[in-house]
């Protein structure tokens, strides 16, 4: 049975573990990033519709922010999101292809001209989908409903840790996770865990960040989704 060390933040660390039990994998369980919510303030401006690149954008925006907004066409970047804004309330979700890019262009064939977007959002995120609609001209406003915060472990934690268990294969959801990453493997009293461990990423965006590492340990599932993670994990 292969282990594979989780390091993505909660509640989606615990959903990947129960994928990877179905599937064979022996999980262990790292988070390096810690999702906390933010005040959120709504911009002045009326709306079109709503877009989401992160369950965690709805997850952690209050019931007092999301009901005034839960009649508008609500357009997300997968199926996870999509179970997310259903889960709050939204009724209309359309679905975009799986990244930032193909969630605009979604909206920018499905918007009424000169309809304005509102973003929900975190503090850090990727720039694909903001890129892609300022490059089509199409309006939108960021709402803030989290921050992704690191989290560090002692020397003597990650010792413990790491000394009874074998790393085979380690997957990258995020940019900012797979930065978390390196700095976690490259620590000099844990580095030769990883030596043999696989690295499975959820996009090339996120492979980029692996530039210093064995290209030889690096894969990249060919849709951005953990299903094609998971089945790609199960393949090499």
């Amino acid at each position: 049975m292969k282990t594979v060390l989780v390091t993505r933040p909660q509640p989606g660390a615990t959903r990947t573990c129960e994928r990877l039990l179905c599937s064979g994998f022996l999980p262990l369980v790292l988070p390096l990033t810690k999702i906390v919510p933010l005040q959120a303030v709504k911009p002045k401006v009326r709306f079109a519709a709503i877009a989401v690149t992160s369950a965690s954008a709805l997850r952690e925006a209050s019931a007092q922010t999301l009901e005034p907004l839960l009649k508008l066409p609500c357009f997300v970047v997968g199926e996870a999101t999509a179970a997310a804004a259903r889960a709050r309330g939204f009724e209309t979700v359309t679905t975009g292809g799986g990244d930032g890019a193909s969630l605009a262009q979604t909206v920018i064939e499905e918007l009424p001209t000169g309809g304005h977007i509102l973003y929900l959002t975190g503090q850090v995120r990727a720039p694909d989908f903001e890129q892609a609609l300022r490059k089509s001209g199409v309006h939108y406003r960021c709402m803030l409903t989290y921050d992704t915060i690191s989290v560090s472990y002692t020397t003597d934690f990650l010792a413990d840790f790491f000394a009874q268990k074998r790393i085979d294969c380690c997957p990258l959801y995020s940019r900012w996770g797979a930065e978390e990453f390196l700095r976690l493997a490259s620590r000099p009293e844990i580095a030769h865990h990883f030596d043999n461990a696989a690295i499975f990423c959820l996009s090339s965006r996120i492979a980029e960040v692996l530039a210093g590492r064995d290209r030889n340990v690096i894969h990249i599932a060919n849709r951005p989704d953990e299903d094609a993670l998971l089945e790609l994990m199960r393949t090499v």
